[in-house]
């Protein structure tokens, strides 16, 4: 048996971890640029690019952990004149290049040339939390003393401010939303969050209203410190972005929080783009209700969670016809997001935008455009859960993310799941983990 292989484009497809299997039973894994190239080229194809953009970052990561496992083989008669030149150019110059193209960076280096790989999809986002030890904020702040409970303003804002910074190596910027974690070895870390409008820091987790919702039927309580913080984003800030993954609670927080403070009908949209064209039922009979009520299943689980036992409806076995037909109608207006063009959110309007990560840049500007002074936008989404459906080069989330941070819109990412334990292998299905 040679103790060396060769992995092909389609086992690469097929499996994102094979060259980690195969590193098992061989001593050395080759990849001929032609695969690098290949996967390069399913990338832009709908039925192989979330499997082609898995087996790359998986490559990478070998490469970055078993350097000396892997050797790549390079054939000038498959890189394009350009990258020649651009190889050429570095090598005359000696500058640096950059690129997020892992078969180029490759190339460069077996050519010679400086090259540096980024990951620009994710890389460089703002990040709305910093953390930090009580031990190591003592031995910052000197003779000082830092107060807990205490709302630093003024000359102690800025002095707390630089010196957070310092701890968590963030450069933790004034006019933005930001929540620092302290850790000092209790059940959970103390909680500060920056309002850039006042140029405050304010503890937030011992306070009731960051920690509870009351809709008037139910009472929602935060279930970890980063709920804590979106609930904390939603009272406070203009307009607020709830990111996290499936099970964190983006919806069931931004509906609880909707029905505690508007007093009157809420706006709610989303795109109408399901996972793929191939499961599309068609034409939809009915009237606007009918036809998108069905895409707010996200707002009917959350009113039926909040309601569900309103009325004794539970025990009629009606609970959730109650909820779809009249609880829903009740509180909110649906709007086609085609619609919404031309259209301004007043007098305490709120909107709550739905699956914000399949929306494209332009849609992304207009549906930021609608709020007046007064009206309110709880944007809700995931980056991961594009499937596809959007490129990032068009996603509308990716550019906003990129854009914050800016003191008109807090940004939370919730991190706890809280739906059954399945939900690790759904994870591991996205993951292109499973053996």
């Amino acid at each position: 048996m040679s103790n060396s292989v060769i992995i092909d484009t389609n086992l690469f497809l097929d499996d994102s971890n094979i060259i980690f299997k195969l590193s098992k039973l061989y001593e050395k894994i080759v990849i001929p640029v032609t695969v690098l190239l290949e996967l390069d080229n399913h990338k832009f194809k709908p039925d192989t690019s979330f499997s082609a953009r898995e087996a790359i970052r998986a490559i990478l990561a070998f490469k970055q952990q078993f350097p000396d496992k892997i050797k790549f083989t390079v054939d000038d008669n498959e890189i394009t004149k350009a990258d020649l030149r651009i190889i050429q150019t570095a090598l005359e110059t000696g500058a640096q290049i950059a690129t997020k193209d892992i078969s180029m960076s490759i190339i460069a280096e077996a050519k010679g040339a400086d090259c540096q790989l980024y990951d620009v999809v994710l890389n460089n986002l703002f990040k709305p939390y910093a953390f930090i030890e009580m031990d190591d904020l003592y031995a910052c702040m000197g003779e000082d003393t830092f107060a807990f409970a205490k709302t630093y303003a003024e000359d102690d804002y800025d002095k707390i401010v630089d010196c957070f910074s310092e701890i968590s190596g963030q450069k933790l910027i004034r006019d933005a939303w930001f929540f620092v974690f302290i850790n000092h070895g209790a059940k959970e870390p103390s909680i500060y969050a920056n309002n850039p409008f006042k140029h405050t820091l304010n503890l937030i987790n011992n306070e009731k209203k960051y920690r509870v919702i009351d809709t008037g039927g139910a009472l929602l309580k935060a279930r970890d410190h980063f709920q804590v913080c979106a609930i904390y984003a939603l009272r406070e800030a203009p307009h607020t972005l709830i990111t996290g993954r499936w099970g964190s609670g983006k919806t069931l927080i931004g509906t609880a929080y909707t029905l505690a403070e508007s007093q009157k009908k809420a706006f709610i949209t989303r795109p109408s783009t399901g996972i793929s064209a191939k499961y599309n039922l068609g034409f939809e009979p009915g009237d606007k209700f009918d036809k998108m009520v069905e895409w707010c299943g996200g707002f009917l689980s959350a009113l039926y969670f909040l309601y569900g036992t309103t009325r004794d409806q539970q025990a009629s076995g009606v609970a959730y016809d109650y909820v779809r037909d009249e609880i829903f109608k009740q509180k909110f207006e649906l709007l086609p997001i085609n619609k919404i063009q031309g259209m301004s959110l007043l007098n305490d309007d709120i909107m709550i935008v739905d699956e914000v990560q399949l929306i494209d840049v332009n849609y992304m500007s207009m549906i930021l455009s609608r709020p007046s002074e007064t009206g309110k936008l709880i944007l809700l989404g995931d980056l991961k859960q594009t499937y596809n459906v959007v490129k990032p080069s068009e996603s509308g989330l990716l550019k906003l993310l990129r854009a914050l941070p800016h003191r008109s819109i807090a940004m939370v990412e919730l991190q706890n799941s809280y739906r059954s334990e399945l939900l690790e292998v759904a994870d591991l299905l996205q993951d292109k983990t499973l053996s």
